[in-house]
């Protein structure tokens, strides 16, 4: 009897104990497949980024504010068609319009002026089996400066300014005077002689200097006496002066127009050739020229 019921609580502990090892165990999980590997692909290049505005004879890489200009980028791709790469447009100041490799870039209504602005373009190519959990892509980027201007104001600015100096008897430095003038421009050195012949023979008593007004023509002529300039500044004068030599005094009225040439390699605006359109008295015929 005693030899039964070991025998029977031996069996039952095996049989519980190999239940419970049952239970515990799990199938191995299969290893995760391996990471997949690119397939051969070369990265996009981006030659160059061209900028353009619309203006007869404009420079490339200027824009005014509120101008609209062209945005053009080069760029090429041994596998993947152009028109399937995405192009991001980003720029400092200024907004972009349109899509892909030609764009247009809209200037700001306002900023401090002369400026570089700096267009960015980053492409990006996406490749590999598009079952793939991620897509594979190669992201390159490039950047192109431009020059932005309110060329009214500069050149409004520039050529009331010397003539507020011109008008300043107290002011002897030819060079200062002339000091926005573009050295070896076709009026430059003419303009600084009269000038000086000016502070040699009359002193200015009173004068007014209006305000003003500029029209920008990339090559083209200033109205008066068909003087050539970049943009041409009409602005109203009016000189009390006295002769030295003699003590005649009188008045001259009239308009002065100042042309200005836009200098390409410096991005900048100077002065060029200042002629007078008015009425000179013959007592003051060599006041100005």
């Amino acid at each position: 009897m005693n030899t039964v019921a070991g025998y029977l609580s031996i069996l039952a502990l095996a049989v519980t104990t190999g239940l419970t090892s049952g239970c515990g165990d799990s199938p191995t999980a299969p290893p995760p497949p391996p990471n997949p590997q690119p397939p051969p692909n070369n990265a996009p290049v981006i030659s160059s980024i061209r900028i353009q505005g619309t203006r007869p004879n404009e420079p490339p890489s200027f824009a005014d504010l509120l101008e609209s200009v062209n945005v053009t980028a080069e760029v090429r791709d041994d596998e993947t068609p152009v028109a399937q790469l995405q192009f991001i447009w980003s720029s400092t100041v200024g907004t972009f319009s349109g899509n892909g490799s030609a764009v247009t870039w809209q200037a700001p209504a306002q900023a401090t002026t002369p400026a570089d602005v700096t267009l960015r373009l980053e492409v990006v190519e996406r490749y590999g089996p598009l079952t793939a959990p991620t897509a594979f892509e190669h992201r390159v980027s490039s950047s192109a400066t431009l020059r932005l201007h309110d060329s009214a104001k500069e050149v409004g600015e520039m050529s009331r300014q010397f003539l507020l100096d011109f008008s300043d008897s107290s002011i002897r430095d030819v060079a200062y005077i002339m000091r926005n003038f573009e050295p070896g421009c076709y009026g430059t050195a003419d303009e600084a002689a009269q000038v000086a012949e000016n502070r040699a023979k009359f002193r200015i008593v009173s004068s007014s200097v209006g305000a003003p007004a500029v029209t920008v023509n990339f090559g083209g002529v200033c109205p008066f006496r068909a003087r050539s300039g970049d943009a041409c500044a009409q602005v109203p004068v009016m000189w009390d002066s006295i002769e030295l030599s003699t003590g005649v005094r009188g008045v001259v009225r009239g308009t002065n127009q100042v042309a200005a040439v836009y200098v390409r390699n410096r991005g900048e605006w100077r002065l060029c050739d200042s002629q007078f359109n008015g009425v000179v008295p013959f007592q003051m015929r060599g006041f100005i020229r």
